[in-house]
């Protein structure tokens, strides 16, 4: 009797414990999955997206896991800080949340929260950068997304220890801030925005056999300084080829390049007349004065400009006009008694469409007048 009654205490304490277990399985689950109850937008000062209604919650760099779960209980993302706080620590995932910004749920459970700032999948902006900006073009475009400083974001650029940092032998990056369009952290530094773009760069020009005259000749620089010209010159991408031909002849007859857009680089003059005081600027970017490349890239050129300009197509054409018409082309022509007719012809467009009076004024040319002149 008293062996069966021991039996029986062993499998009733069993039962008990394991009730006990089961017990605590299911308020630790209840824990983990219970979801806390949202606050008002005003009383949290998370930005919320109006599309999905999530929140956008930022990890702080390099902040404890305490103040992290206090910080997520007291805006309502959590319902309990210990128990988030006690799962992350015990199941080893503590050491993968990393800084950064997050849309999460108004309303989580301490899984979801923890799956959501483990899983790495950060809140991104996409961001356009068109092809033919100069540098400081594309931190305006930047700072439409990112709260950056134009200071510091120019002396990294013109930094050339800060170049060799992203891959480059180079003085400055302009000219290397790909154009594309990017998807980026909610929010960027800098330092950070600067070296994805430029490593873009470095990929892309991997798409190309660099065993070229041009880059032979000049280097990666010169080639992206010519391909620059090229992109601010062809308003329309089938023209990239034969307006890299004309640059290419001159280049070897040692002819001033004649690009106005060196020479509105040169005078930070992006749009509008250009002036005789501006043509006659001493600055080495101006083409009009001076023969060969200009010291570097004027605009970050896409892939099309950097095709035409690594192998120019031969062509007995010297100079190039815009047509004025509405077309966004150019004349090209082998000869100054052609190039001038053209010129007059392109005038003759603008007049009609309104563009210019017969008698001119103080401009010294139209600001659309594109094209290679000596």
């Amino acid at each position: 009797m008293a062996k069966k009654g021991k039996k029986g205490i062993s499998f009733s304490g069993g039962l008990a414990a394991l009730i006990l277990i089961a017990a605590a399985a299911g308020a630790a689950a209840w824990a983990l999955t219970a979801k806390s109850k949202p606050k008002p937008a005003s009383q949290t000062g998370l930005e919320a997206d109006p599309a999905t209604g999530d929140v956008l919650y930022e990890v702080p760099p390099k902040a404890s896991l305490s103040v992290l779960s206090q910080d997520l209980q007291a805006k309502g993302l959590i319902p309990d800080a210990r128990v988030f706080r006690l799962f992350l620590r015990v199941s080893g995932q503590d050491k993968k949340i990393r800084a950064g910004y997050f849309y999460v749920r108004p309303s989580n459970s301490a899984l979801e929260m923890a799956y959501k700032l483990t899983s790495g999948k950060m809140a991104t902006q996409i961001v356009t950068i068109p092809e033919g900006k100069a540098s400081w073009e594309v931190y305006s475009i930047l700072k439409a997304k990112f709260p950056l400083d134009s200071l510091k974001f120019d002396s990294l650029v013109h930094s050339a220890e800060f170049a060799r940092a992203c891959g480059l032998e180079s003085p400055d990056l302009e000219g290397f801030l790909f154009p594309e369009t990017y998807v980026l952290p909610w929010r960027v530094t800098e330092r950070d925005v600067l070296k994805v773009l430029a490593r873009r760069f470095l990929e892309v020009e991997r798409e190309f056999d660099l065993d070229a005259p041009i880059y032979r000749k000049y280097g990666r620089r010169g080639w992206v300084t010519l391909a620059s010209i090229v992109e601010k010159e062809a308003a329309v991408p089938q023209e990239q080829d034969p307006i890299a031909g004309v640059f290419w002849n001159r280049l070897n007859l040692g002819w001033s390049l004649g690009a106005d857009p060196t020479v509105r680089f040169a005078v930070r003059k992006p749009t509008g007349p250009l002036y005789v005081s501006d043509l006659n600027s001493d600055s080495p970017y101006n083409t009009r004065k001076f023969t060969g490349l200009p010291p570097g890239p004027i605009c970050s050129p896409g892939r099309g400009a950097l095709k035409s300009a690594l192998r120019p197509p031969k062509t007995d054409k010297m100079y190039f006009v815009a047509k004025d018409d509405g077309s966004r082309e150019h004349f090209f022509s082998v000869d100054n008694t052609a190039h001038v007719r053209y010129k007059d012809v392109a005038a003759s467009n603008r007049i009609k469409r309104g563009m210019e009076k017969p008698k001119g004024g103080r401009a010294a040319k139209n600001p659309s007048d594109r094209g290679a002149s000596r």
